[in-house]
């Protein structure tokens, strides 16, 4: 089996973690580090008389191998910076056996007789480019790109650092080896020399990983700094003679092995957050301002120029950082105004809406009202069709620029997106028709013909406008309301619409969130209205419908519900389990004996959903219901869509022997050529189109007509919203095969559902049609005969 690539780097540092983080990699660490701190503590305090010469000859090599092991451990134990921390643990061992040999050599010589430079001294300096090769991939390891402002950071610490660390030894180290020999003399300046360099190669790698809060770096920097100090005391030492083996020099140089040893031993398992804002420029002031005091003090006393220099050069990078610091300001403060600033009309974003609607609402005085008005650019996508994209742009710049021109400077205009802009503003006092008239006269000034074709371009606008907190207390809310009194404004294209909590159209808006809880919370049950024969005058088939118990609202009808789930994408997941119920409701009763079919509503976009058809026999086969017995009913506006996707969806069902429906035909303008085409077994007429006919004769022709060209196609018409006597002996006349509404029953739960079912006779028992016994009605409805 195949590894993934990108799943490597993930298993490496777990394995890495747990070798680092096992009992005995700690309980190693622990002692050994135990080790150098008891030895430093001992040079520390006073041994009451002459200290013991064991301390600093095999117990002090002991410690120095230990921890020389350690170091090297890590890269042999650990794949992750392997190479930076080999070059570490490389150093700490060659600065370890430059002392172990001294220690061995030149312990009872005279220090006028020990030569300079000696193998020791070759395995002192070995720490330092060692150090520094591993500080530096270690940095370039934790950050692998750059950017300038990092960079001149390290440089503005690193040079303060030498320049500070110069000032108080280069001098003196200098004139302590003068007349020496020049091997002796360089020998001895390479100690401070290699400080230096170790100390500038620490602080900027310290920067460069942006000071962070990480124990790693701050031990190795620290070791760092330790050697530092203790390499000036020694040579201070040795040139007055104050030097002496076991003194706290020697402590000193234990502690910075053992941090540099332990630093490549933490166990870290979250990552380090750096330092960002000002924390990360405190420390590059600092330093420089160390630089300025050297500068300052160099006045009154004589240093070396390396130390003017260094100081110099320190101040010249912090004014090249700062100059890269004003100028990413101003870039940020330009890339800021980018991101909350529309491109084409030159408002505000949604960004700017976002931020600016809490503060005002919270914020709003005592009596005052917030309108949140969303204007919208009536017919812009018809526009941009016919006049292309840019006569649009243009529109909306337009609208941009007078609705800027228009406003109060505290008024906040944005674009939501598309053809709408929302306005926000605080209105002191003031009624809804005063701010209806306001806004009235405010589109009136935006809607001025507009040059964005071979000629001047006439606009409509559309606005909705909602008020907090009369409306709604908070940004959601108030948007979602606004939002829905444009929609108002454009079905009843009027200009302007103030948002009305009581309108029925805004009903189902303040269930969306309700209705995607719902599903999980098992609030949908359906109902179930027969469809009744008039040639039998009994029920052949019932229609399914699913309505949603909302747990405050009550119940909510299907269309209702169907356009809710429309709009929060439910659509699909409740159709199946409509038909899922629906047929094992089916399967019940004519498991009993009554031969009854269902019908279950269907939109367009389950008709051309690929996966229904399928998904419809696999339900019937599983409930042994034959697919003649399950009809969908199928919304009108699937008249609307493209014939040959219409076709071949609807031939899917048909194949699968499942009947179709074309539901509240006659709503809108029916095309009778496209029913031609239309491969349906039912039609049911919209009570909107049947009912004229009960006192019109001229409507009454025109459903004849449709019946009769239904028949001739082969189609079955059947009656909806039958509530009268008089209107099924006018759909009978008319030719109609079925008829469905209140008189012939209303939709009934499943529990009255068994007792209807009881009330139509023993299941099982087969009659003619027409045949019924004498005190039998022939439908429990109300009163159909």
């Amino acid at each position: 089996m195949t590894r993934s690539h990108a799943a490597e780097p993930d298993v490496e540092v777990d394995a890495d973690l747990a070798v680092l983080g096992s009992p005995v990699y700690r309980g190693v660490k622990t002692v050994v580090a135990s080790l150098g701190v008891i030895y430093a503590l001992s040079t520390l305090f006073p041994m009451g008389g002459e200290r013991p010469a064991l301390l600093d000859t095999w117990f002090y090599s002991a410690v120095l191998i230990a921890t020389s092991l350690l170091a090297l451990a890590r890269p042999v134990l650990v794949r992750r910076n392997r190479l930076a921390w080999a070059f570490v643990g490389g150093g700490v061992a060659s600065w370890a056996a430059g002392d172990i040999y001294w220690q061995a050599s030149f312990t009872d010589v005279d220090a006028n007789a020990i030569p300079v430079p000696s193998l020791a001294d070759v395995f002192y300096v070995g720490l330092y480019p060692l150090a520094y090769i591993g500080f530096i991939l270690l940095a370039r390891a934790s950050v692998r790109r750059l950017p300038a402002s990092v960079w001149l950071d390290g440089v503005v610490t690193s040079l303060a650092a030498g320049a500070a660390f110069s000032a108080f030894t280069l001098n003196s180290l200098l004139d302590g080896n003068a007349g020496k020999p020049f091997a002796a003399t360089v020998t001895s300046l390479s100690y401070p020399i290699g400080d230096l360099i170790l100390m500038v190669v620490a602080v900027a790698a310290l920067a460069m990983v942006r000071w962070r809060n990480d124990p790693v770096w701050w031990m190795a920097g620290l070791g760092a700094a330790a050697f530092t100090v203790a390499d000036t005391a020694y040579l201070f030492g040795l040139a007055d003679n104050s030097y002496t083996d076991g003194s706290w020099v020697d402590g000193t140089w234990m502690i910075g092995l053992t941090m540099m040893a332990l630093a490549g031993s933490v166990y870290r398992r979250r990552a380090i957050d750096e330092v960002r804002g000002f924390a990360a420029l405190l420390v590059p002031i600092l330093f420089s301002l160390c630089a300025l005091v050297v500068l300052i003090v160099g006045t009154f006393v004589h240093l070396h120029p390396f130390t003017i220099v260094m100081a110099s050069a320190c101040l010249l990078a912090a004014g090249a950082r700062t100059a890269l610091t004003f100028e990413q300001t101003r870039e940020l403060t330009r890339t800021r105004r980018e991101a909350a600033t529309d491109e084409l009309s030159g408002l505000g974003n949604r960004r700017v809406l976002d931020s600016a609607l809490p503060s005002m609402l919270e914020e709003l005085p005592q009596g005052a009202v917030l309108p949140l008005t969303i204007v919208a650019v009536d017919h812009l996508h018809e526009m941009n069709r016919i006049l292309g994209y840019t006569a649009g742009d243009m529109i909306l710049n337009t609208v941009g620029n007078r609705l800027q021109q228009a406003l109060p400077p505290e008024a906040v205009a944005v674009r939501l997106g598309g053809a709408e802009i929302a306005i926000l503003r605080t209105v002191s006092a003031g009624t809804a028709d005063s701010i209806a008239r306001d806004t009235e006269l405010l589109l009136r000034s935006l809607a001025a013909p507009v040059p964005a074709g071979p000629v001047p371009v006439q606009i409509e606008l559309s606005a909705g406008v909602a008020f907090a907190p009369m409306h709604a207390t908070n940004s959601a809310e108030l948007i979602r309301c606004a939002a829905d009194a444009l929609h108002e404004a454009k079905s009843a294209r009027s200009e302007v619409e103030i948002y009305d909590p009581g309108h029925r159209g805004d009903v189902g808006s303040h269930l969306l969130p309700d209705l995607l809880r719902a599903v999980e919370q098992e609030q949908f049950f359906v109902y179930y209205q027969p469809k009744v024969d008039l040639s039998t005058r009994r029920p052949v088939a019932l229609e399914a419908l699913l309505r949603w118990r909302h747990p405050v609202h009550g119940w909510i009808e299907p269309e209702v519900l169907q356009r809710l789930a429309v709009q929060v994408g439910l659509t699909r997941q409740l159709t199946r389990f409509l038909l899922r119920t629906a047929l094992e409701s089916c399967a019940g009763w004519r498991r009993q004996g009554f031969e009854l079919g269902v019908a279950c509503d269907v939109s367009a976009a389950d008709v051309l959903d690929s996966r229904l058809p399928y998904d419809v026999a696999k339900m019937v086969n599983k409930l042994i219901v034959p697919p003649s017995a399950l009809t969908l009913e199928i919304a009108e506006d699937v008249m609307l869509i493209d014939a040959r996707r219409t076709e071949t969806a609807l031939g899917q069902f048909r194949h699968f022997g499942v009947r179709l429906a074309l539901d509240h035909y006659g709503r809108s303008a029916p095309s009778l050529a496209r029913l031609r085409s239309m491969p349906v077994d039912e039609l049911k007429l919209d009570p909107a189109f049947a009912a004229p006919m009960v006192n019109s004769p001229q409507d009454a022709v025109v459903i004849r007509s449709t019946v009769e060209l239904a028949r001739s196609l082969g189609i079955t018409v059947v009656a909806e919203g039958v509530d009268s006597r008089e209107m099924v002996d006018a759909v009978t006349l008319s030719g109609c095969a079925g008829v469905q509404g209140v008189l012939p029953g209303e939709p009934m739960s499943v529990e009255v559902l068994r007792t209807w079912l009881s009330s139509l006779g023993p299941a099982g028992e087969q009659r003619t049609p027409g045949q019924r016994r004498p005190e039998e009605p022939t439908y429990s409805g109300r009163g159909m005969r």
